[in-house]
């Protein structure tokens, strides 16, 4: 579909493992700067650069860089751009020593490859909070959104002069790899963003762009991806109460059709993280 002028996107693909490729989205806004959502993978800065240079424009340009969250796929050419240009980078405060610290966020969250996926450690020059309106130039206001669950400080951008919602990894994609940290905050941030008026654009870091009604769609039908998990889950939980926490995660993998993804240790942690928020409900 068309975007909005002054908007453009590119897809990084990328290799967690050799036989594991992903793929992310990070969006340019450009004004009479350039600013960006996220900055992909490490390496991420030559294909930024490419893309500008096409445009006439360069990486000097960029003033500004918005973090939705600091997984290796968002942050990892930031430490080269920030050195390129010298912008201003935005992020939520507790995902600040994560960006800071890449061997702190290693050691709290190891990941395949994370050192070929984030090159460096890289400053936060501003820390936000929900409801602040961040305008880098006339035409460009974000109002910033907070959707944690997939990450503890996850940020939504609502780019509010062209009604463009920017939604990182807030919003799961059905039949994906279901990865949050906090199950229930990943279902809040859904109902939030659903309840957002002036949406005329959802755009996510791993799926395509959507107008209001598709991207409402999408949004229910992660919702209730979530809120199965929760009920699959407790499920499991009232027939297995002697069960070891492994045989839960089997049975709940199971259950949810998703056997295959066991060994993935982001899908752990998610279950996992679904089944303590269960029994502390008990």
């Amino acid at each position: 579909m068309r975007i909005p002028d002054g908007l453009h996107r590119l897809k990084i693909v990328f290799n967690v493992t050799g036989d594991i490729e992903r793929a992310v989205y990070l969006y340019l806004l450009l004004g009479e700067k350039v600013h960006l959502i996220d900055t992909g993978v490490a390496g991420s800065e030559m294909r930024i650069a490419e893309y500008l240079a096409a445009l006439g424009r360069n990486s000097k340009e960029i003033d500004s860089i918005f973090i939705t969250h600091a997984h290796p796929d968002h942050i990892g050419s930031l430490h080269a751009l920030k050195k390129a240009s010298n912008c201003t980078v935005y992020a939520h405060g507790s995902e600040k020593s994560w960006i800071e610290d890449i061997d702190l966020q290693y050691k709290e969250r190891p990941i395949p490859n994370f050192y070929g996926l984030v090159a460096a450690s890289s400053q936060v020059d501003v820390t936000v909070s929900d409801g602040d309106v961040l305008s880098p130039e006339p035409g460009i206001s974000l109002r910033v959104i907070e959707t944690s669950g997939h990450s503890q400080g996850s940020l939504s951008f609502h780019w509010l002069e062209k009604q463009v919602l920017f939604t990182g990894d807030a919003v799961p994609v059905a039949g994906d790899i279901p990865i949050f940290i906090n199950l229930r905050d990943s279902i809040e941030s859904l109902k939030k963003i659903r309840s957002l008026p002036a949406v005329e654009y959802y755009v996510s870091a791993w799926d395509e762009v959507c107008d209001s009604s598709e991207g409402k769609r999408n949004l229910d039908a992660a919702l209730a991806c979530l809120q199965g998990i929760a009920a699959t889950v407790k499920h499991v939980l009232s027939g297995n109460a002697d069960a070891s926490r492994e045989e839960i995660l089997t049975a709940a993998a199971r259950a949810l059709n998703l056997r295959h993804l066991m060994d993935n240790p982001l899908f752990r942690t998610s279950i996992n993280s679904a089944i303590d928020q269960a029994l502390q409900r008990r």
